[in-house]
């Protein structure tokens, strides 16, 4: 990765990449441990820990797989679940001494969970905002515009660094939603690039950290666009083209990547920028002149 200011996560310890999932219902440790190096060595700086259902079913897994993939690496650890619970489990097995003596990552907390927030007696973490759903009369909504999602992220960074959680700016890291591009009728790519952008703008926003899950973007393409480049290494290469100078500094992604700045005149990166300003239909039309004649 050629771009020294971002900072990555490394996603492969996840059952949603079929070769990680045969380790994880093997339970290979040693396996894991080799990947979780794997991942470090090609740069990342925090490596997610997802074991899928067995984070319930054999949480006794769950706790072995931390403690294993701490003896072979010094990188922090980003427990990506929902469930508090899970949560819970997860920071009481971390050894931030492991870690150089860094913070793990809770991902995440939306306006539907802020109860995660009452793991920090155990010990201090970095938490993930998810900004993309919010709560309006007692309903949850899902964001439709860049506007809603700038709107409930600074609602949550001012609910927690209010509430006295002992949380700062810099540990919190707002996650827009990234969608795939391939069937992104609605909107959803610019909506995250404007509402990156409304966020690295707001002045009682300044020091928090945007992330998004950016393998999503490429999903359900081919490798190849039509002047040979890697497709989705090349749009995920856009998409931070547009996207760090306005704020975004941490991705969810595959370590060794060759991820970097386009020249304004990039073929991948010129039709990006035309697909995301149309709306539709006729964005995935544009998608598919990068690898159809």
């Amino acid at each position: 990765m050629s771009l020294p200011n971002l900072t990555l996560i490394g996603e492969r310890i996840n059952p949603g990449f079929a070769s990680s999932r045969v380790l994880l219902e093997a339970e290979d440790l040693s396996a894991l441990q080799a990947l979780a190096v794997s991942q470090m060595e090609k740069g990342a700086h925090y490596l997610t820990i997802n074991v899928g259902d067995k984070a319930t079913d054999r949480p006794e897994f769950l706790v072995k797989l931390i403690e294993a993939v701490q003896d072979a690496v010094d990188v922090p650890l980003a427990f990506d679940y929902p469930n508090h619970s899970v949560q819970e489990l997860c920071l009481r097995t971390y050894q931030p001494a492991k870690a150089r003596g860094r913070k793990p990552i809770v991902n995440s907390v939306s306006e539907l969970r802020l109860d995660m927030l009452d793991l920090i007696k155990i010990q201090p973490f970095r938490l993930v905002l998810m900004a993309s759903e919010r709560i309006e009369n007692g309903q949850e909504l899902p964001n439709i515009t860049a506007e809603e999602v700038a709107q409930t992220a600074l609602r949550l960074v001012r609910h927690i660094v209010g509430k006295g959680s002992g949380l700062t700016l810099d540990d919190l890291i707002i996650d827009v939603s990234l969608a795939p591009i391939a069937t992104d009728s609605e909107g959803q790519t610019r909506r995250a690039i404007e509402a990156i952008k409304l966020i690295g703008r707001d002045s009682e926003l300044k020091g928090v950290h945007l992330i998004v899950g950016l393998s999503n973007l490429g999903i359900m393409l081919p490798k190849f666009a039509l002047d040979g480049s890697r497709l989705s290494t090349k749009l995920e290469s856009a998409f931070l083209t547009l996207t760090l100078p306005h704020g975004l500094d941490t991705i969810l992604g595959t370590p060794g990547r060759d991820y970097q700045m386009l020249p304004p005149d990039d073929f991948v990166l010129q039709g990006f920028q035309e697909a995301i300003a149309l709306d539709g239909f006729e964005t995935l039309l544009r998608i598919q002149q990068l690898y159809k004649q």
